[in-house]
């Protein structure tokens, strides 16, 4: 029996799953999260899982985690104290960045404020030409008064961006080690080591974050694996990156710190992938809607679609990612009447603590999950996870009080307010990775998941003329799914700058080859057997004179399959390709992966039973009616429902109104939305 555990943290319940890899055999526990301190809750629900599995932690073989402490760091602006070191000349680089408005058409927007205030903003007298040269040697002696200046103000993490380090690393590696030797006890992160490629503001300001948030995520990273081990375990965890691949806990606490910021989500796409597969749909939207979030993926040709570019909070990020929209749109986003009297929800979140006021955890303004309740999608006294139970009139008075009185309308009136406008904001949501991609959302099926997405599916999936909607046998607990079906894996890029037409295609393997050979080193430092070892690569490709790339799969054997595959895509993308353009080669991106050690999806565990256990009042259009209550773990492989029926499980409820469902060989329910 080879057992492993996947374990993601979220801003309002922690989930885990102890799944037999062979079998598919597994165990579910979610717990309500912990906030400012999630290693408790994370090593309470190994120890509660652990006590219901009937086995002991010397039988875990591995331990997949993902995590929201690099992307809290940076939404609540509590990461470490960090400076920034620049070629002399480029001191206001963060301040300067792009010169472009977050929003053209407001006259009061303002950009996020730099991580690293300018009096934390140091030169350093040196410059690298762009094509690697040295215009200016480095100035040794003036990084002793620098680092004088870094111990005074109580610095704890340093980023060091110079001027095209990319093309030239020896400055910037100088550089590094001597901050290192001057202040021992001082993070460093160096831009050749977390983004070497072009774009100063962007390469900075991704170092940057790396730096801010390295600490605060060792700190957790050692605080959870000195949990693990009080409970036996004998290896630390592995942590899910932003790109749907693990690293090892050392990796994370270090130059790829910044790959953790979409963690969590990224885990998601990768468990929904598997599930979409088994279902037989290659194309589908994702939707995964918890406690604090809602987040948007695309899965086209069975592959979660990827980019290399995109922003948090405002700040460019440059690493490879899951193409994830978020939005604060969870089941614990907070409804109001604003002062213009217009009713509107999220972003503020109830959290986990006190969350929504139905959970009789101190909660007193009304939430989605509040009017979920009220519209009889989630069973008065009905029993969550850690204990929790619905209290409807909680729920009742939090909307009555907020939203009802002060537009004049009855609670089940304001209840319905409150997930239309929720659900349009979902809407706009989905359509920025349909429609705005140039994709159509009627040729995708809609996977919903986390604890609440179930709940507003068939609504979104009506709204955009989706004619099915598929939910996986364990929604609630997905991401934590997905972290047992995740590869290891390790990116390098090589920054080229030219056309394909002046492309070295003879030496071409040569120069990828130093990178090949980093991947490996990685793999053997992080002990991956070499032998399951994949490499393949990437471009990033644009006409000449354009600005930004698009990234297609390369083959340094077949240069021209890569060429037609970008025209491809920016016909698709942006309306138009121009075959007559010089078509220059930005970045080769070099990918290696290892398969994930789980062979079989984790399985629910099916309850026998009849599957109806009760009756419940819901509303469907408009108006209360009787419905059953069907207990999903109840529901064999084969089985079929026609509605109206609310259906519950241990981690999400979802009531059918006039749709059909089946359910799959693996426990995945088809529900066809449009006839």
């Amino acid at each position: 029996m080879a057992l492993r555990i996947g374990c993601d943290v979220g801003g309002t319940f922690t989930d885990l799953c102890v799944v037999d890899t062979g079998t598919g055999v597994s165990t579910f526990v979610k717990i309500p999260t912990t906030v400012g301190h999630q290693a408790t809750a994370v090593v309470e629900a190994a120890a509660l899982a652990l006590a219901q599995c009937g086995h002991g932690s010397g039988d875990i073989e591995g331990f997949a985690h993902g995590t929201t402490v690099a992307t809290n760091a940076i939404l609540e602006r509590k990461g470490a104290k960090t400076a920034l070191l620049v070629t002399k000349g480029f001191r206001d680089l963060m301040l300067i960045a792009r010169q472009t408005r977050p929003d053209l058409y407001d006259a009061t927007v303002r950009r996020a404020a730099p991580i690293v205030p300018r009096d934390l903003t140091f030169e350093v007298p040196e410059r690298i030409a762009v094509d690697g040269s040295v215009s200016r040697p480095l100035d040794e002696a003036a990084l002793e008064p620098i680092a004088a200046a870094l111990q005074a103000a109580g610095v704890e993490s340093v980023a060091v961006v110079l001027l095209h380090s990319y093309a030239n690393d020896a400055h910037e590696r100088r550089v590094g080690a001597l901050l290192k030797a001057l202040l021992p006890d001082v993070d460093v992160s160096l831009s050749v080591n977390v983004l070497p490629q072009p774009g100063e503001f962007e390469r900075a300001s991704t170092t940057v974050i790396n730096a801010y948030v390295m600490p605060p995520l060792r700190r957790y990273l050692t605080l959870l694996t000195e949990g693990l081990a009080g409970l036996g375990f004998a290896q630390p965890p592995v942590i899910m990156q932003s790109n749907g691949g693990l690293m090892s806990a050392e990796a994370a606490g270090a130059a790829k710190s910044v790959q953790t910021c979409l963690s969590g989500p990224a885990a998601g796409l990768t468990g929904a992938r598997a599930f979409a597969r088994a279902a037989g749909f290659a194309n589908v939207v994702t939707v995964d809607m918890g406690g604090t979030s809602f987040d948007i993926g695309l899965i086209r040709d069975g592959e979660v679609v990827t980019r290399y570019e995109g922003d948090l909070e405002g700040l460019p990020l440059r690493v490879p990612m899951f193409d994830i929209v978020t939005l604060g749109a969870g089941g614990g986003s907070i409804a109001a009447v604003d002062a213009g009297g217009l009713l509107r929800v999220g972003p503020e979140s109830a959290g986990a603590v006190p969350g929504p006021a139905a959970y009789g955890r101190g909660g007193t303004r009304p939430t989605v999950t509040d009017a979920n309740v009220v519209l009889g999608r989630l069973r008065p006294d009905r029993p969550l996870g850690g204990g929790l139970r619905i209290d409807r009139t909680a729920a009742e008075a939090a909307i009555r009080q907020h939203v009802a009185d002060p537009l004049g309308l009855s609670v089940s009136e304001s209840a319905a307010g409150i997930i239309a406008v929720v659900t349009a904001a979902m809407v706009r949501g989905i359509r920025r990775v349909t429609v705005e991609r140039g994709y159509d959302p009627r040729d995708f099926a809609l996977l919903a998941f986390g604890g609440a997405g179930p709940m507003h599916a068939i609504d979104l999936a009506e709204a955009l003329s989706m004619r099915t909607v598929i939910i996986p046998p364990s929604p609630g607990l997905l991401c934590a799914i997905g972290l047992l079906l995740s590869p290891w894996r390790h990116d390098e890029t090589l920054s080229l700058g030219i056309t394909v037409a002046d492309l070295p295609t003879a030496d071409l393997y040569r120069l990828v080859a130093p990178l090949i050979a980093n991947v490996h080193a990685q793999a053997d430092a992080e002990t991956i057997d070499p032998e399951q070892v994949q490499v393949s690569l990437t471009a990033d490709l644009r006409y000449q004179g354009q600005g930004h790339a698009l990234s297609v799969a390369f083959d340094v054997e077949d240069v021209a399959a890569a060429v037609e595959a970008f025209h491809q895509v920016h016909a698709r993308s942006y309306g138009y390709d121009r075959r007559d353009h010089a078509v220059e080669i930005v970045n080769l991106r070099i990918i290696g992966t290892s398969p994930p050690p789980a062979a079989a999806l984790p399985l629910p565990r099916i309850v026998k039973g009849e599957p109806q256990i009760g009756t419940t009042l819901s509303a469907i259009d408009g108006t209360e009616v009787v419905v059953p209550v069907i207990d999903r773990a109840r529901l064999v492989p084969g089985s079929s429902l026609v509605g109206p029926a609310l259906l519950e499980q241990q981690d999400t409820t979802m009531l059918l109104r006039h749709q059909t469902a089946r359910v799959d060989a693996v426990g995945n329910l088809i529900i066809e939305v449009l006839a």
